[in-house]
């Protein structure tokens, strides 16, 4: 039976799993575009820009456990879909990019829009082919998922000449392809994890795919006999969190509040993560934040089994039971009313959030307000900027709520951030997505002020200053969010946030909340 070569590619894909692809294509890939068209058990979302197609697909894989695919167009679409490409990576989410290049017998002729993509796949993928035969399409699919969705996660590059997307061919699809199990720890090495959890001052350090409440519980087993700490990263892809679950601890931003956080820790076991390193390099201060007489173990990687490390571990514990100060309490007293302000926004927001929230926080020096009171909020997820690309937090919301529809997404987002991508609203509404996006409006990349302070710069003054101000001119977040169909609202009292906030999660559709007012968010480094 004759079949187009795009077709057999979708066919295949949609009978691993595939749901969604994100799309901003072009010329190039106009079979494929049509190949989504016959296969109506996947469904096509549109992106205005290629960094909101790959951050949407990260969101998806992070809520949903597979990847996604995005549909981008030669070198350029790549490149600008890169950063959170890059995002994704950091977090171990698996991804498919299926992009399409000139018709082979065209490249020689170096049109325009010709550029290095084997090149620029290299740089952003962990595995890249490119289809050499339209009859291989189907196999070359099936590589592409299986690579992807291995157990740690990673980005699969497929690239398809246009000539190809186009063929017919007699070779019907390939069957589904089997995914690798993660590689169990040897029980030498989790008697060694073991030994070190029981000295004074240990730590079991967790990141990775091994922060959901399962693994979370076992931990607080383990930490509960051994009166280790437990630990995280500082940005993880997705962490349970909430009143009633584990408490676990975030190593902190900065790298002499981490160094601080680590100090005088004798053993750290690591399970799906390595020892922390600080964000940049600073004059006169550590990038290894370990202390140097620590001893330091790293039980598993993400592509191991995690899972049966920590029951192992609690096995050896003989934990009945998590000790109460392992336990997360409920929220306070929440506010009603008075003023919306830096002393209200946190509990309020903490609340008013439901149980099963996802958040996408993005909210960078305004998370501080927000992020410690959250941890007392119902159960929720929590996913992070893992990468420090900023402009993700609006795309990674999109990706969650196409994964799981039936929970609300809350954005937290700086307005610099925002800004990158602030084209996902568009898509948001578009779609009908129930997310909330609170945008945290300083009018200014704050986070930059506080680095040049940090790096120790030559004294600055206003042209330094303006090269961080979003206020000349002011965005007018209210009427950019109506533009794109998705309504706005600039609560100023807690009453007023109450009410938007209430009524943009049990409406369906996206909403914007606006949070500015001058001289609000004040974040002191010690």
């Amino acid at each position: 039976m004759k079949l187009n070569a795009s077709d057999s590619l979708i066919k295949t894909l949609i009978n691993n799993g595939l749901e969604v692809v994100f799309a901003n294509p072009g010329t190039s890939e106009m079979h494929l575009v049509a190949a989504i068209d016959h296969n109506p058990q996947v469904r096509p979302v549109l992106g205005l820009f290629e960094g909101v197609v790959s951050g949407a697909a990260d969101g998806y894989a992070r809520m949903s456990g597979k990847a996604a695919a995005n549909l981008l167009h030669l070198g350029p679409g790549l490149g600008n879909a890169f950063a959170n490409i890059h995002n994704a990576r950091k977090a171990n989410s698996p991804m498919i990019n299926i992009v399409g290049d000139h018709a082979s017998y065209h490249l020689k002729h170096n049109a325009p829009l010709t550029s290095d993509l084997d090149g620029l796949s290299k740089v952003s993928s962990d595995w890249v082919r490119r289809l050499d035969d339209p009859r291989n399409i189907s196999k070359l699919a099936n590589e592409a998922w299986k690579n992807a969705n291995s157990p740690s996660g990673r980005v699969a590059t497929m690239i398809i000449p246009a000539d190809y997307a186009w063929s017919d061919i007699d070779i019907d699809i390939e069957p589904k392809t089997s995914i690798n199990n993660p590689k169990s720890v040897h029980c030498n090495d989790i008697a060694k994890a073991y030994d070190l959890l029981k000295k004074e001052k240990s730590m079991l350090f967790i990141g990775g795919r091994f922060l959901d409440e399962k693994c979370l519980k076992l931990a607080s087993h383990i930490a509960s006999v051994t009166n280790c700490r437990l630990v995280t990263d500082t940005f993880v892809p997705k962490i349970r969190r909430g009143a009633g679950l584990p408490i676990i601890e975030q190593v902190p931003y900065f790298a002499e509040m981490a160094e601080l956080f680590l100090a005088d820790t004798q053993s750290i076991v690591f399970i799906g993560s390595r020892p922390p390193v600080s964000f940049f390099a600073y004059p006169d201060k550590k990038s290894f934040l370990s202390p140097d007489s620590a001893e330091l173990f790293e039980l598993c990687s993400n592509d191991d089994d995690g899972i049966s490390a920590l029951n192992e571990l609690k096995d050896l514990s003989g934990s009945t039971k998590i000790d109460e100060k392992f336990i997360q309490s409920y929220i306070g007293d929440v506010p009603t009313s008075g003023d919306l302000d830096a002393t209200t926004l946190g509990p309020l927001l903490a609340g008013l959030m439901p149980e099963d929230s996802i958040v996408s926080d993005e909210a960078t020096t305004s998370s501080l307000l927000v992020s410690p009171f959250a941890l007392q909020a119902k159960p929720h997820d929590w996913l992070a900027l893992c990468g420090g690309s900023i402009g993700q937090g609006l795309p990674l919301a999109v990706g969650a709520s196409l994964a799981k529809p039936d929970r609300p997404v809350i954005t937290l987002h700086g307005d610099g951030g925002a800004m990158y991508t602030v084209q996902a609203l568009w898509t948001q509404a578009r779609e009908n997505l129930n997310i909330t996006n609170i945008i945290f409006s300083n009018r200014s990349y704050e986070i930059l002020k506080i680095e040049l302070d940090r790096v120790q710069a030559i004294e600055t003054g206003d042209r330094a200053a303006s090269m961080f101000s979003l206020d000349n001119p002011p965005i007018d977040w209210c009427k950019l969010s109506e533009s794109m169909g998705v309504p706005a609202y600039n609560p100023k009292t807690v009453k007023e946030f109450t009410d938007f906030f209430n009524k943009s999660i049990n409406e369906p559709g996206p909403s914007l909340i606006l949070i500015f007012k001058n001289n609000l968010f004040l974040v002191i480094i010690s």
